[in-house]
């Protein structure tokens, strides 16, 4: 214990010492606590929708509208050509168009069925693919809306029906800084605890003083020791801090 209380001692005395050292187990953990958790979110918001309306229906307006509300999309144009909206995702002013066609509310209604038309500025892939994913969930939505609006009540199945309600109790919100900030911290506290440790083992040998340590009477578990523990108090510094 004695030996090893001198190689900590040292370990100490070495890591502040050296002010990068001490910027990276302090200064760089809390700059990315306060930053990542609001910029490393892959919920996409603010998505550019062209809508190229060739129906001018009641139907289609309210498809729009449904769109617009969700929160995810704003209507950056309203053309009434598929090359208008195709020139703004040539400019990287819209991420998605959609083209509604002629007699969209007419094959609905009687046909049962009609064709949406969806394009993706694959220049931006992650953001317009996520917003292509929105726009077809928004879409089945609407789908069952206008359906279950058609169905009469003597029409009804007076069989049960099964539905199934998920409920998140730890995080009802679903917000993601919830998430994000814990995980950041254990990248933090592994980092410091044992990454830094790792580079501090490497730093004696590229100074030479790892064959100096050779020749004294330390073994090895107290050389190891001596290297993790001050990384593991400073971690749990760092995780205190963080917490």
């Amino acid at each position: 214990m004695r030996t090893l209380r001198f190689l900590l001692q040292k370990e100490f005395r070495q890591i502040f010492r050296d002010p990068s050292i001490l910027r990276i187990i302090f200064v760089m953990p809390m700059i990315q606590l306060l930053i990542l958790p609001w910029a490393a979110d892959y919920e996409v918001k603010d998505i550019q929708l062209s809508v190229v309306d060739y129906d001018h229906s009641s139907y289609s307006r309210q498809l729009i509208t449904k769109i617009t509300a969700s929160g995810y999309f704003q209507l950056q144009s309203y053309d009434n050509s598929f090359s208008t909206a195709l020139h703004n995702i040539e400019k990287d002013k819209s991420d998605l168009i959609l083209e509604i066609p002629v007699l969209f509310e007419k094959d609905l209604v009687k046909e049962n069925e009609s064709t949406l038309f969806m394009a993706i500025n694959a220049i931006n892939g992650v953001k317009a693919n996520l917003g292509g994913a929105y726009l077809r969930s928004i879409i089945q939505d609407y789908n069952k809306e206008v359906r279950l609006k058609w169905v009469q009540f003597p029409r009804f199945n007076p069989e049960k029906n099964i539905e199934i309600a998920s409920s998140n109790w730890f995080n009802p919100l679903m917000n993601y800084k919830y998430f994000m900030v814990p995980g950041i911290l254990v990248l933090l506290v592994t980092m410091v605890g044992s990454f830094l440790a790792s580079l501090n083992i490497v730093k004696e040998k590229e100074i030479g003083t790892i064959e100096q340590i050779n020749v004294t009477p330390v073994k090895k578990y107290q050389f190891i020791l001596g290297k993790l523990i001050p990384f593991w108090v400073l971690g749990l510094i760092v995780l205190s801090i963080g917490m």
